[in-house]
């Protein structure tokens, strides 16, 4: 044992981190399972490059580009593999025909479908037993820390 006093603040902020990553593991691991074989069909930037496409019909690799921060050649890559194994269909778009406009197949559909039913039933088992008031609380202090690293990713430099 340490005879050096650990600061209570920073124990207590390794339990925070140590308790969200045990929980975003096990919510993965747990959506894994759900999705049995069907979670092998995408890696998740491909999946979350199919959920935008599904909230947002017609739009174009530019958008999401700008929505997800990421590199456009990353992006690229992924429109050209979600075309390619058929859950994601291109049409030129009417307004410039160099660009496309993007939106999920029948099959990118039922792929989505599937991911959220199992994500459904992850988040009722995970947040089983909490009040209507605990949610609540739960969701502002979620939002707060999403708003620190938001608010700090913009104030930083890019590099």
């Amino acid at each position: 044992m340490s005879t050096k006093k650990q600061d209570p603040t920073g124990a207590l902020e390794d339990e925070v981190l140590e308790s969200l990553q045990a929980l975003v593991f096990g919510l993965k691991g747990r959506l894994r399972h759900g999705l049995g074989e069907q979670a092998q069909a995408l890696p998740p930037m491909e999946m979350r490059a199919l959920q935008y496409f599904v909230r947002h019909p017609g739009a174009s690799q530019s958008d999401l580009v700008q929505h997800s921060g990421r590199d456009k050649a990353q992006i690229a890559r992924l429109i050209k593999s979600l075309v390619t194994e058929g859950y994601l269909q291109a049409e030129p778009a009417p307004h410039d025909r160099r660009s496309q406009c993007l939106s999920p197949s029948a099959s990118g559909l039922a792929l989505h479908q599937t991911l959220q039913q199992a994500r459904r039933e992850v988040l009722a088992l995970s947040l089983r037993g909490l009040a209507p008031s605990e949610l609540t609380q739960l969701l502002g202090l979620l939002k707060r820390l999403r708003g620190n690293l938001d608010s700090d990713a913009n104030a930083s430099p890019q590099h």
